[in-house]
């Protein structure tokens, strides 16, 4: 009995180390896949606070481009008008505004190389990630396969199913090689009952054919006294006339 609450307990403490053991690797791997999403949600926030940047870049290039273009028409109509003085102040504010269209230009170009480097790095850690997740799906079903085989070993090992088969076969063995043995008895059994059968019948037979025969006997020896008593008579009757 102690064995047995032994054996349980054992069995209590193995299946929940085992269990932690199994589950350790697979939760350190979700720890790190919920990490590495994190991660990525910060490279996005950041990757489109780049992409602002960007956009805000070709928007004050646009704009100054189209100050360049306007006043450059400014002046043009000023000329036509007769107005040197004012083509003149619209000339001179378009030199400032290409300068300030270059800073924009340049300030732009970075944005945008930024914004590609940005766009570039978060696709590569999209792939990344995905793939790492992809993986810890398949280490996951792996794990689950691993332990529903070691479940299915302790059942084997707590119940010993092989033992037990192994047990049946061989009883099953002995009770039909019991059954073959009462089968050969029986049928020897009923062999025998015949044969003695057929001695009784055959004792049977001779004793009436001995009653039979007997009984022949008998008749003939009736026949044979019958016929000697009317001879004796016959002879006293043949003698009496002779002594006349």
């Amino acid at each position: 009995m102690f064995t047995r609450i032994g054996r349980f307990f054992k069995a209590i403490f193995n299946a929940i180390l085992g269990e932690a053991e199994a589950q350790v690797p697979v939760a350190m791997l979700e720890q790190s896949a919920r990490e590495m999403l994190d991660n990525l949600r910060a490279l996005r926030e950041a990757t489109a606070t780049t992409i602002a940047f960007e956009t805000k870049g070709k928007r004050e290039l646009d704009a100054q481009n189209a100050r360049v273009r306007n006043l450059d028409a400014q002046a043009e109509e000023a000329l036509k008008q007769g107005n040197e003085k004012l083509a003149r102040r619209a000339l001179q504010l378009q030199v400032e505004a290409k300068a300030t269209r270059e800073r924009s230009e340049q300030v732009y170009k970075a944005a945008k190389l930024r914004g590609e480097n940005a766009r570039a790095k978060l696709k590569i850690e999209e792939e990344r990630i995905q793939a790492k997740i992809r993986q810890l799906g398949e280490l996951k079903a792996v794990s689950e396969m691993n332990k529903a085989q070691r479940r299915m070993q302790e059942i084997t090992d707590e119940y010993n199913i092989d033992g037990a088969v192994t047990v049946f076969d061989k009883v099953a063995g002995s009770i039909q090689e019991q059954a073959d043995k009462l089968s050969a008895m029986d049928t020897i059994a009923v062999s025998e009952g015949e044969e003695l059968d057929r001695q009784l019948a055959a004792i049977s037979k001779k004793t009436e054919v001995d009653s039979a025969l007997d009984a022949l006997k008998a008749r003939l020896s009736e026949g044979t006294s019958a016929a000697a008593v009317p001879t004796k008579e016959k002879e006293k009757i043949s003698s009496a006339f002779d002594e006349k």
